[in-house]
């Protein structure tokens, strides 16, 4: 994998499986190449199906090959997992872009919790 920086865009959420009781999902998402250098979305509060415009900046190594993104509801009490996705940094690398909806597929792929673009 080729050095050097990556800038990532997370546009917006769609579809959101609701992880709250009563109302709809706080949504974030958390964001890395190494889960100890992670960063995170802002939250915005009541929908399942969010828009941030958010942009991020990382710094690739020659043994990064994939980029993370869980998606959490957050609450008073911490917060629960929505999904998680990810994508090969060499499908952004090979068109010099990724602009694709990203699924988070259930814990045993059965369903989907979602999608991110």
């Amino acid at each position: 994998m080729p050095k050097g920086t990556l800038e990532v865009i997370i546009v917006e959420g769609r579809r959101f499986k609701d992880k709250d009781t009563i109302g709809q999902s706080d949504p974030f998402i958390e964001l890395y190449l190494h889960k100890k250098y992670k960063q995170r979305t802002t939250t915005i509060p009541n929908t399942d199906d969010p828009v941030w415009n958010e942009r991020f900046t990382f710094n690739i190594n020659e043994d990064e090959d994939t980029i993370h993104f869980d998606v959490y509801d957050e609450d008073a009490g911490g917060k629960d997992s929505i999904g998680s996705g990810k994508v090969k940094l060499k499908n952004v690398f090979d068109d010099g872009k990724f602009d694709e909806w990203v699924k988070l597929p259930a814990h045993l792929g059965v369903s989907v919790h979602g999608e991110i673009h």
